[in-house]
């Protein structure tokens, strides 16, 4: 069941617009890392809509503990994002690292964000939509269940 179409001003969306990135509409929140505090380049990657990035944030947590390098991105405005230059778009979501949608409600243009953003089908991207239990545990097993998938078909 799909949630409904909310009209208006969302909670949040004026801060989000004042974040840095915002303008482009998309940019790293949290990079990954790895033994140190250095950035890596990430095994995966959690797309957050706005008002989801909290949980995407506790998942990169959870899985940064278990080894593996986790990026979030903030993605509040994927309309702008797809309009970047590729070489941004790039940057933000790498080519080669799985990508994971963190989205409650509707998933109308993820799809195109995602496999617009290099990815090699859509195989790699999974969104967490209409779903009552978002939770960091749910989106950090669905990005475990995504590398998997990404592994056996011999994505890096």
């Amino acid at each position: 069941m799909s949630a409904p179409a909310v009209r208006g001003p969302r909670p949040g969306r004026a801060a989000a617009a004042a974040r840095p990135g915002a303008p482009s509409g998309g940019y790293v929140l949290a990079e990954a890392v790895g033994e140190g505090p250095a950035a890596v380049p990430p095994d995966v990657v959690l797309v957050a809509h706005a008002g989801e990035e909290r949980a995407a944030l506790d998942a990169r947590r959870i899985l940064q503990g278990e080894g593996i390098a986790t990026r979030v991105v903030a993605m509040p405005r994927a309309a702008s994002f797809r309009q970047q230059p590729r070489a941004y778009r790039d940057s933000v979501l790498p080519p080669a690292a799985v990508t994971v949608s963190v989205a409650t409600g509707a998933r109308l243009g993820w799809y195109q964000l995602l496999a617009g953003a290099g990815q090699q089908d859509a195989a790699g991207s999974r969104a967490l939509a209409d779903s009552p239990g978002l939770t960091p545990q749910r989106v950090a097993a669905t990005a475990r269940a995504a590398l998997a998938r990404a592994a056996g078909k011999g994505h890096p």
